[in-house]
């Protein structure tokens, strides 16, 4: 009888574990709540991203084989072009040519028909015309004066969008965007789905060809989460 009892207790006890075990293992069901816009952008942005990577392994393969190939004097200005040409791609150094500038202004002019000025814009909005624009061609872009790269935070403070931890200005805001084919980028914006979200936020988005278009390096402290320093050996 003692040790059918004990058999007893340790099958209650192992059973109770093989529960937790089982619920803790269970994945919690997470919806996609995207819909075909968020996706079909998400879609293009992977394949940019595969495209830059192919890229980026190509580059480096070859820089790899020209420092190989060199004396110490040809490896120390093959990795100072390395640090110039990394510093351009980080977004920290000024850079100009040809692209567009967007102009974002009120589509209506509220403090006429309500009494007051009620315009802003929301953070979504500008993470969608960046991934926009991107998707399109954009190679960099420039936002109220903040370079955007790829660590650039877009986030509501209080009430007000701040980019790069500094709120943006009032509108009318413009955005300068580099590329290389111009054109195309302009006509495709002129029927963007970002104009229609603009203006159901009764915001206007316009587009215009610039020849030169400059945009300020990012002036902040890069905030890296996966790297540092290497100790001295």
């Amino acid at each position: 009888m003692k040790r059918r009892f004990k058999f007893f207790i340790m099958t209650m006890i192992v059973g109770f574990m093989l529960a937790v075990q089982f619920h803790t293992n269970q994945e919690p069901v997470v919806r996609d709540t995207r819909d075909i816009w968020e996706l079909r952008n998400d879609l293009e942005r992977q394949k940019q991203i595969q495209q830059e990577l192919y890229a980026e392994i190509y580059k480096y393969e070859q820089l790899i084989d020209e420092y190989s190939d060199s004396d110490k004097e040809g490896q120390l200005e093959t990795l100072e072009q390395t640090l110039a040409d990394l510093k351009k791609d980080a977004g920290l150094t000024e850079v100009s040519g040809q692209g567009i500038e967007l102009t974002i202004e009120p589509l209506l002019n509220d403090k006429d028909l309500v009494g007051k000025s009620a315009f802003s814009i929301h953070p979504e909005l500008l993470r969608r015309l960046i991934n926009e624009l991107n998707s399109y061609g954009a190679e960099e872009i420039a936002i109220d004066g903040e370079r955007i790269i790829n660590t650039t935070p877009i986030r509501e403070v209080n009430g007000k969008t701040y980019i790069n931890d500094k709120p943006i200005s009032s509108i009318p805001i413009k955005v300068k965007v580099l590329t290389r084919n111009p054109g195309k980028l302009h006509t495709e914006m002129l029927t963007s789905q970002s104009g229609e979200d603009f203006a159901r936020e009764n915001l206007l988005l316009t587009s215009e060809l610039v020849d030169e278009v400059s945009l300020p390096p990012y002036n902040q402290q890069l905030r890296v989460k996966f790297m540092k320093e290497k100790e001295d050996t």
